[in-house]
């Protein structure tokens, strides 16, 4: 069939055009203008030249721009159909709106969140029941409330424990209307399988504030119909009582007494100061005062240095005191006492002068002060 070759655009004047095909072949044109159309015969496609590259028709990778939500006719379908987990991790805390989450699985993992049914199993495997104010030590009239049980005055809405009534089935949790009102057993232990042996309850205050008790008994049908046995299962604590012997207790703080001035403490430790003699001290910061309070002597002893016949030698002895008896000079190797002229220079030094010289050692002083 001849092809006619047209060098020059048609005008169809906006007429309708049926059964235009497109040029089709295996290879794209040469020398494309923008706008040509191709059926590429190999991929089965149809391009179109955008001015630098062929352009497929139906793939969306070609196109460019903005398609709204409404104009895919399946969307929501698919994107519903998507389960959580195949959607990335949040990386950020998940607001429900008030809203809960349901139909969870029991957790398995120490991060896994719980479900109210594995809480709740959980609470009743343990068999822990809500505190309360106090417990009943000794038997009340249930039938007619006093108005404070354990020494503490009751409100209507308080729960508390009965444990020593005469009739053992009437032991329990109870809950407190009002004084001379007759008890009413707690919601949570007026029916069978609710007061276990095992059932732990806290309580709150009188003389057993901080205890637990524990029903020991095996249960045998509602409450009421059998003797419950509730004991003290933990104490409310050490309690402490200062001795009076020095050790102050104020509130939870243990400190330590002084007796007077001369004791002092602070962050490291207890320091102790003058003692006076009376007191079985010295009253002194030196040894020296310590003896002239007591009032002892002192004394000292040393080796002599080299002695030059003639020249004094001062022996310092700090015994601080001129009031010294007359020191003793003694030939070390004999163990003889020698004579030699003493000085008494000052509370703390004599001075030594002996006839002839002496080497170092040769002598040993003693002085008493």
């Amino acid at each position: 069939m001849a092809v006619t070759d047209f060098r020059f655009p048609i005008k169809l004047n906006k007429l309708p055009v049926q059964g235009l095909v497109a040029e089709s072949s295996s290879s794209a044109p040469s020398a494309p203008v923008e706008g040509q159309l191709w059926t590429d015969t190999v991929n089965h496609t149809i391009k179109f030249w955008n001015a630098s590259v062929w352009k497929d028709v139906l793939n969306r990778t070609d196109q460019t721009g903005t398609q709204t939500a409404s104009t895919i006719s399946d969307l929501a379908t698919v994107v519903k159909a998507y389960r959580l987990d195949e959607f990335a991790n949040p990386t950020a805390p998940i607001n429900f709106s008030g809203q809960r989450a349901t139909n969870g699985a029991d957790p398995t993992a120490s991060t896994d969140l719980a479900t109210k049914q594995y809480v709740d199993n959980a609470r009743a495997g343990i068999a822990v029941k809500d505190p309360v104010r106090v417990v009943a030590s000794t038997a009340v009239d249930l039938s007619s409330l006093p108005a404070a049980i354990d020494g503490v005055t009751m409100t209507g809405g308080n729960s508390f424990l009965a444990v020593a009534q005469a009739t053992g089935t009437q032991n329990g949790l109870y809950l407190y209307p009002g004084s001379g009102q007759a008890a009413t057993r707690r919601s949570d232990a007026d029916a069978g399988g609710e007061v276990l042996d095992g059932t732990l309850v806290a309580v709150a205050e009188g003389t057993k504030a901080g205890t637990q008790y524990m029903q020991t008994a095996t249960p045998s049908g509602a409450p009421g119909s059998w003797t419950q046995l509730w004991v003290q299962f933990s104490s409310g604590g050490q309690t402490y009582t200062a001795d009076g012997l020095g050790i102050e207790l104020s509130g939870t703080t243990i400190s330590l007494e002084l007796a007077d001035a001369t004791l002092t403490k602070s962050a490291s430790g207890l320091t102790v100061g003058l003692v006076t003699v009376a007191k079985g001290g010295t009253g002194a910061t030196t040894v020296a005062g310590a003896r002239a309070a007591l009032g002892t002597v002192g004394k000292f002893s040393a080796n002599v240095g080299a002695l030059t016949g003639g020249v004094p030698l001062s022996i310092t002895h700090n015994l601080q005191s001129v009031d010294i008896l007359e020191p003793s000079l003694k030939e070390i190797s004999s163990g003889e006492l020698v004579g030699a002229r003493w000085v008494v220079v000052d509370a703390n030094t004599v001075s030594l002068t002996t006839a002839t010289s002496f080497a170092a050692d040769t002598f040993r002083v003693t002085v008493v002060g």
